[in-house]
């Protein structure tokens, strides 16, 4: 008769998470138009924060959205990495 042993093998993994929060409130021109992007300069600065931690490894994006009735919309994005 053969016994197996399994081994339970665990490694723990430092998972870290960055929040970028911005309150999407375009500006507007006289004729009520946006003159700005419409993410508010939220995408540049995600890729400058990406470009400044180049070795990580992303391992989820995450993204909400609340607000926009009467007060502005607030858009949360939460990068998981290694």
């Amino acid at each position: 008769m053969t016994s197996v042993h399994l081994l339970k093998w665990s490694s723990k993994i430092s998972m870290k998470v960055k929040v970028f929060t911005k309150v999407l409130k375009p500006k507007l021109s006289f004729w009520m138009q946006p003159i700005e992007q419409a993410d508010c300069g939220l995408q540049d600065e995600i890729n400058l924060w990406l470009s400044r931690h180049t070795s990580i490894e992303i391992t989820e994006i995450k993204q909400t959205q609340s607000g926009g009735s009467f007060m502005p919309a607030t858009l949360n994005i939460t990068i998981w990495y290694q």
